[in-house]
């Protein structure tokens, strides 16, 4: 099968990643420090599409590690309803990989002159998203070709986790992250990637399925499937499934599931084997170790074996990177271009 565009965006990643961590760690040591001294009460992400999903990744962490209470913006509050946000007290981070839309932007000039601390992690260090902040952290994933968004997601992932790592002096995850770009550069083996698409391949709509840190992943998941393959996808945290969305299970139907070794791991796997029960087809991405630790083979018809964990907040960050391959090869088996989908741009405007 011919490699797409997207395919080789996906592989750029390891690189993008290793710049960054050497480019943004002077930025991180100015911003911590005020942060330090600021000490905001509470966090506002501003994104949209893929970018927004990364936001979500930041609420998990800056919740979990910095204890600090994250919301998503609608941006339709400032710049429709022009409402004048009280954030002095706030942490604003932005998210975008072209920094051009303009809702985004004026959101962020909103909460600057309401003398919130801003940041923008952004792929272009010269737009309008990026002069309107305080802070700018390059994510460094360079010119993004495909129309769906893989290196730059998985850049602003691993910038977001470098951010709160430097913020919180989590010499853990700093160690965790520096060991990221060299387990990205393990890709799993195509048999894996095969048998995965297999059970995509004459299927209109599945359900995607994780928690926690691997939440913002099935989110992203799901657009991908969506706007590559065609398929109608929707994500859902393993512990709202149960609350109606149980009802769609359908026997040899597959259920994609995001699997991490940490708190969500157990609840996550029970509702993996009640799928499995009534007759739906579990298909798992986990790193290899967890699989043999916790003998996932057991909850799942499917498994596509990622790198060794190396911690529970990044490997999310290994998983989305499997799925872009796999999902990628799916789009060109379904007869679509997932580098060109139809009635989409690489950048979308919005006010």
């Amino acid at each position: 099968m011919t490699s797409t565009i997207m395919e080789e965006e996906t592989r750029g990643a390891a690189a993008a990643i290793k710049k960054q961590l050497q480019t943004n760690e002077p930025i991180l040591e100015k911003l911590s420090a005020k942060l330090q001294k600021k000490s905001p009460e509470f966090a506002l992400t501003i994104g949209r599409g893929s970018s927004d999903h990364a936001c979500t990744y930041a609420k998990y962490i800056l919740e979990t590690e910095a204890e600090i209470v994250t919301a998503s913006a609608a941006p339709s509050v400032v710049t429709i309803y022009q409402t004048r946000l009280k954030l002095a007290k706030a942490l604003v981070l932005g998210i975008s990989q072209s920094g051009k839309s303009p809702d985004i932007c004026q959101v962020m000039s909103s909460a600057r002159s309401a003398e919130a601390t801003t940041l923008a992690i952004v792929n272009e260090i010269d737009s309008p998203l990026a002069k309107a902040a305080e802070y700018v952290l390059p994510i460094c994933a360079g010119t993004e070709r495909a129309v769906a968004a893989t290196k730059s997601y998985i850049a602003s992932l691993a910038a977001v986790a470098h951010f709160v790592a430097k913020y919180t002096k989590s010499e853990k995850l700093q160690l965790a992250l520096e060991k990221l770009p060299s387990t990205l550069e393990i890709v799993p083996e195509n048999g894996s990637l095969n048998s995965i698409i297999e059970e995509f391949q004459n299927v209109d709509r599945t359900l995607v399925i994780a928690r926690g840190f691997g939440f913002p992943i099935a989110q992203e998941a799901a657009l991908k499937f969506k706007e590559t393959a065609k398929i109608q996808a929707e994500a859902f945290s393993s512990a709202e499934f149960l609350h109606g969305p149980f009802a769609l299970i359908r026997k040899n139907h597959p259920f994609l599931f995001f699997i991490q070794n940490d708190a969500s791991l157990q609840g996550t796997l029970d509702l993996a084997k009640k799928i499995k029960k009534l007759g739906g087809r579990v298909i798992m991405l986990a790193p290899e170790d967890i699989i043999a630790k916790n003998k996932l083979t057991v909850f799942a018809d499917k498994l596509v074996i990622l790198p060794y964990s190396i911690d529970p907040i990044l490997d999310p960050i290994v998983a989305i990177q499997a799925f872009y391959l796999m999902v990628a090869r799916l789009a060109v088996s379904r007869g679509y271009n997932p580098d060109q989908p139809e009635n989409l741009h690489k950048v979308t405007e919005t006010t």
